[in-house]
């Protein structure tokens, strides 16, 4: 699985640059569509601050995947996965961004590690292969990945970048999806009671 890694971040940078255009798109367009009825128990403005805070570590995130493709050795990246998981602490701590995001984010980093760095012994093999193939058929809806064919690390690729683009529009739609939550506790007040 090991030998397929650096093909397979190409892969991973490639997807996740097509993501960044769909990204920019889905927020002109969410721009241009936005509610602005927010109701009277609406935050203040803190998805700016949690947009710029979680832009930032998944934009830490990618350049440490290209930093290591380009180098051909996932020697530093553990220690660079560190780091930016201390980066990812310190925002939640600072309620920079939400627990969601960091939930996910970890993830992210913890996926990006077990496909990254060597397990050499295979002790961990079992518990990684399940892993991968929760986190596969989480984000794709498939379970192609336990049938050990080749190309599974594809799977694990395809599923980081899918990852990475779900966060960034996570980041973008805090409004939207603000406005959803107000507007559906409103129409469950009027629900009629049995």
């Amino acid at each position: 699985m090991k030998r397929a890694l650096i093909p397979c971040l190409v892969l991973l940078l490639a997807a996740a640059s097509w993501g960044q255009e769909a990204v920019k798109e889905f927020d002109a367009q969410a721009k241009l569509s936005h509610v602005s009825e927010e109701g009277p128990n609406a935050q203040k403005d803190i998805t700016h601050t949690s947009s710029k805070a979680g832009s930032a570590l998944l934009d830490a995130y990618l350049e440490n995947l290209i930093m290591m493709a380009r180098q051909g050795t996932p020697d530093t990246l553990d220690k660079r996965l560190q780091e930016v998981m201390t980066a990812a602490k310190n925002a939640r701590e600072a309620n920079e961004i939400d627990g969601v995001f960091y939930y996910r984010f970890n993830r992210l980093l913890a996926v990006t590690k077990l496909v990254a760095v060597p397990d050499p012994r295979g002790v961990l093999a079992p518990v990684i292969l399940d892993v991968l193939g929760n986190f596969v058929l989480d984000k794709l809806g498939h379970d192609e990945f336990r049938s050990g064919r080749s190309g599974a690390i594809s799977l694990v690729a395809a599923a980081l970048s899918a990852e990475r683009i779900d966060l960034q529009i996570y980041l973008q739609t805090a409004k939207q999806r603000e406005t959803l939550q107000f507007k559906l506790q409103e129409q469950m007040k009027g629900a009629p009671k049995k």
